[in-house]
């Protein structure tokens, strides 16, 4: 069985904040992110979800980490990745409509809220420590 790839974006504005969608079955913070398919490109997948999931076109994309979650047999790509910030979210391109509200938000913030825990949030602890 081929491991999953999972791309994560991290987009912050000019006050450090980070964009988060907030899940529609859970309630939960989460970040544009999303599996790669079958043979596709990972930075290719980390700006198709974006674009998916947000209707946000990236400027700049730089992959940050690569690690492997054992428990969900799942290989994650972090992404610091910056848009244009005059760019509209438009979430009527997202085939799964996974979140309808996305805001850039301070993630200390949210800690208890957040759809991968802080303890497992390798987006977040990057953005902690750059």
């Amino acid at each position: 069985m081929k491991t999953k790839r999972v791309a994560v974006a991290i987009i912050r504005d000019k006050e450090d904040n980070v964009l988060f969608g907030i899940r529609k079955d859970s309630g939960k913070y989460t970040n544009p992110a999303g599996h790669a398919n079958n043979n596709e490109d990972i930075h290719v997948a980390c700006l198709r979800e974006l674009k998916e999931e947000t209707g946000l076109d990236a400027t700049d994309i730089k992959l940050v980490r690569v690690g492997y979650k054992s428990a969900s047999k799942v290989m994650v790509y972090i992404f610091d990745v910056k848009v244009d910030p005059d760019q509209k979210i438009d979430v009527s391109g997202d085939p799964d409509f996974e979140c309808d509200v996305w805001a850039y938000l301070d993630p200390n913030s949210i800690v208890d809220e957040l759809h991968v825990p802080i303890d497992d949030n390798w987006g977040l602890e990057y953005w902690a420590k750059s």
